[in-house]
């Protein structure tokens, strides 16, 4: 679980926004778990977009993106906290590319929140996940993806047989690939503070993985 307490401002935008959650819960105590299920068979490309957090994503079988978020305070700023909690949601634009952003968007509304975000995303559609600050694991979606951490961790899990190309790139830290067989890679150094990783495959879906800084991370099975 990933906790904010910085000032980094970076935002996303949505030309359509839309709050629409189901089994909201708002606890007394500060908590708050609200949840998200929307048919995307007719995308394309589905497009995730968090501000911050403790972010899993899970491929699936079927036709719907799923998502259950928990959010709770700490202590230092509560009240701010317990605001926000209210207004948490989700803005969503749909087409070919279809799109789900966790709102309000800019990453200083979440100093002091504690947030866990779990996506379900079917596994034959293309994925691009952006996560502003923290972690961010994918495991059993289609090759066919691009990740993108501003800070903190990348760590996927792929079928090898997918994969036609994986490019992992840090600015600022570290990459590491594992393939199948267990060999271990680790990115060149151009610069000493960045690296970066080029492996080429047999499969028919690029992948691509970055941060600015911390770490990414692909094992392949």
């Amino acid at each position: 679980m990933f906790s904010i307490n910085h000032n980094t401002i970076i935002c996303s935008t949505f030309s359509l926004l839309a709050i629409f959650s189901s089994a909201v819960a708002l606890a007394s105590d500060g908590e708050r778990t609200f949840t998200l299920q929307e048919d995307v068979s007719g995308a394309e490309l589905i497009r995730l977009d968090v501000p911050a957090g403790d972010v899993e994503i899970t491929g699936t079988t079927g036709s719907s993106v799923t998502a259950v978020v928990k959010a709770s305070c700490q202590q230092e700023k509560r009240d701010k906290c317990l605001e926000l909690l209210k207004e948490l949601g989700w803005s969503k634009k749909t087409g070919n590319v279809t799109e789900f952003g966790l709102s309000p968007s800019g990453i200083t509304h979440y100093d002091h929140v504690t947030l866990k975000v779990k996506f379900g995303v079917p596994k034959d559609k293309k994925l691009e996940a952006n996560l502003t600050a923290g972690e961010l694991r994918i495991e059993g979606t289609s090759a066919c993806l691009t990740a993108n951490v501003n800070a903190g961790e990348v760590n996927i899990k792929l079928k090898e047989n997918q994969l036609a190309s994986a490019e992992l790139s840090a600015k600022v830290g570290d990459v590491k690939l594992v393939t199948a067989k267990g060999d271990k890679m680790e990115g060149e150094r151009s610069l000493l503070v960045g690296a970066s990783l080029d492996w080429k495959g047999t499969g028919t879906c690029h992948t691509k993985a970055s941060v600015l800084a911390g770490e990414v991370q692909i094992v392949l099975n």
